[in-house]
């Protein structure tokens, strides 16, 4: 791929993390509170466009959302931002080295 790909890659993970993170924020504040309908909105993009080796994690979270399982959303949550932080760091390296 060119840089200009890559760079807008790096931007899109960058805009993935920041709507997870939202989201890991207001689980973390509600806990038993949360609001789901919230979530799969906050997610939306995430949910519908994210990288094939993330299939299972996304479908874990829609799973915990749907059975409104704050405890799982949270772990799965923070699984995803934990991948998705490593893929920036690459790319980012990756960027810086070209």
């Amino acid at each position: 791929m060119s840089n200009n790909k890559e760079f807008i890659r790096l931007q899109d993970l960058i805009l993935e993390k920041t709507s997870l993170e939202k989201v890991k924020l207001h689980i973390e504040n509600r806990k038993e509170k949360t609001v789901y309908k919230w979530v799969s909105s906050e997610l939306s993009g995430f949910l519908i466009k994210h990288d094939k080796d993330l299939n299972p994690y996304v479908e874990k979270i829609i799973s915990d959302i749907k059975a409104e399982n704050y405890s799982e959303l949270l772990s799965d949550i923070n699984a995803t931002i934990d991948i998705i932080s490593k893929k920036i760091n690459e790319l980012y390296d990756y960027l810086s080295n070209s």
